[in-house]
């Protein structure tokens, strides 16, 4: 047994992910971390030695999600500073 096999769910020192370290990862439940992969468009191709078990490359995910979470955040509210006293002084 490696040591990377006693890892927690999510672990990018894992030698690979499954659907549980992804929703891990995304904190949702395996269940709706399945219906939403069909919505992540260009989402990295399960690794090929397993049709059982899909199995995933921990970096490509990781960067995979790094670019999803910067194309969907909104751009930063812009703020004015605006020093002032009392009210009519």
């Amino acid at each position: 047994m490696s040591l990377a096999a006693g890892l927690p769910a999510g672990d990018p020192a894992k030698g690979f992910w499954t659907y549980a370290d992804i929703a891990a990862h995304v904190a949702l439940s395996e269940k709706v971390t399945r219906q939403r992969m069909r919505e992540w468009a260009g989402f990295p191709e399960p690794l090929p030695y397993s049709r059982r078990e899909l199995r995933w490359n921990p970096p490509a995910v990781l960067a995979f999600f790094a670019r999803f979470e910067t194309a969907q955040r909104a751009r930063a509210p812009q703020f004015q500073l605006i020093q002032g006293g009392r009210a009519g002084a």
